[in-house]
């Protein structure tokens, strides 16, 4: 199943919601995305059917085993992303925006290339010896 972009920014504000170790609610993801509760209602219904998601009894949203999966996988190419601009020189700001643009298309060759990248900087740049 392909996820679209929009999807996957739901899955991951639905995690760094539950990072902050607080119930999630769609109001909450609503005012985090500064999107509609009607928007957020639709992409909640599709998580739903789509098995990414759970509402407990009491209104709260979780991630399934395989929508933590897909949140973590776009959150931690966010972050890499973020990070390698930043460090190439791109403000903050800019890194952020592009960060999120650039998650939900890169491949997973350039991803795995970027992350060794990322690893190999951080390591030989302990040692004064980084690019």
């Amino acid at each position: 199943m392909k996820m679209t972009s929009s999807l996957e920014d739901y899955l991951k504000t639905i995690l760094i919601l539950q990072k902050k170790n607080r119930p999630v609610r769609s109001v909450d993801i609503a005012r985090s995305m500064n999107v509609s509760k009607p928007s957020v209602s639709y992409a909640m219904k599709k998580l739903v059917s789509d098995g990414m998601i759970v509402f407990d009894d009491d209104g709260m949203v979780s991630l399934t085993e395989s929508g933590r999966t897909a949140a973590e996988n776009v959150y931690n190419k966010h972050e890499l992303i973020g990070k390698v601009l930043m460090r190439i020189g791109v403000s903050k700001q800019t890194a952020l925006k592009d960060a999120c643009l650039i998650e939900h298309v890169i491949s997973d060759e350039t991803y795995k290339r970027l992350l060794e990248f990322h690893s190999d900087y951080t390591v030989n740049s302990r040692d004064g010896m980084g690019i």
